[in-house]
């Protein structure tokens, strides 16, 4: 186990070692690598480019169709997250996908139904990096985000959850909105989970933040000040959900 103190009630008992471990350190807990299949990074070998892309990881509490999700195209790979508790609970983590594969991602959200309701359960959001796309700049674009705003892009940042805090200045690690420590890609774990009662925000919250990284390409870093990243943030979400509003409307009427 990782020497973060817990509690008794913050850590899990494994059947299969007789081992204890907590949300960080499953994945170092003695049976954790047995698991099928193994993870694979699917931005790993993949060369920086410049266009937009976005990736999942959806996390599924509870059980549900496994062979729906491990057999679509665009799901890169599986495993156990230490932060689900229920039986059968699974994370995917999506290949990367650019904005023309938004409605084949959202057909497949759209399916997936769980028997449980796991607050603590996310569906954190890679999107591609360059130099202009800091975890500082970001930081001023959620800030600016209202509770609505927030709501309808399915992002909780704004709320009491301990996974996902916005605080200045600190963008690494596994209880942050923005995560600034992986290779290829910057996450953001502002996101809730991906389901079917929530795949309906999915094209408002990928449309707003194609938007604000575009905004930032075009700009080079420091040639951007708060009140401006600020203002588009605003106009982006409104202009996102309500594109989105629109579409899911048209929808209903064909």
């Amino acid at each position: 186990m990782c020497d973060d103190r817990l509690c008794s009630d913050c850590q899990e008992y494994c059947e299969q070692c007789d081992e204890r471990y907590c949300p960080y350190c499953y994945e170092r807990h003695a049976c954790a690598n047995t698991q099928d299949p193994c993870y694979r990074d699917p931005y790993e070998g993949r060369p920086v480019r410049e266009p937009f892309t976005f990736g999942l990881e959806i996390e599924v509490d509870g059980n549900h169709d496994t062979d729906m999700l491990r057999n679509h195209r665009l799901i890169a790979g599986w495993c156990p997250d230490g932060s689900l508790h229920h039986d059968g609970s699974l994370e995917y983590q999506s290949e990367p996908m650019t904005m023309s594969q938004l409605t084949e991602i959202r057909r497949l959200v759209e399916r997936i139904a769980t028997d449980t309701d796991n607050t603590l359960s996310g569906g954190h959001m890679h999107i591609s990096r360059t130099g202009r796309q800091t975890p500082a700049r970001w930081y001023w674009a959620l800030e600016a985000l209202d509770e609505t705003q927030c709501e309808a892009l399915n992002m909780r940042h704004m709320t009491d959850t301990r996974w996902c805090e916005l605080i200045h200045g600190d963008y690494c690690g596994k209880d942050t909105a923005i995560n600034d420590t992986h290779r290829h890609t910057i996450e953001f774990r502002t996101f809730g989970p991906w389901r079917h009662d929530t795949a309906g925000r999915l094209d408002a919250a990928v449309h707003y933040m194609h938007a604000m990284w575009r905004f930032f390409q075009k700009f080079p870093v420091p040639k951007l000040k708060t009140r401006d990243i600020r203002a588009m943030s605003r106009v982006a979400a409104t202009q996102a959900i309500n594109d989105a509003s629109a579409t899911t409307a048209g929808r209903r009427r064909i």
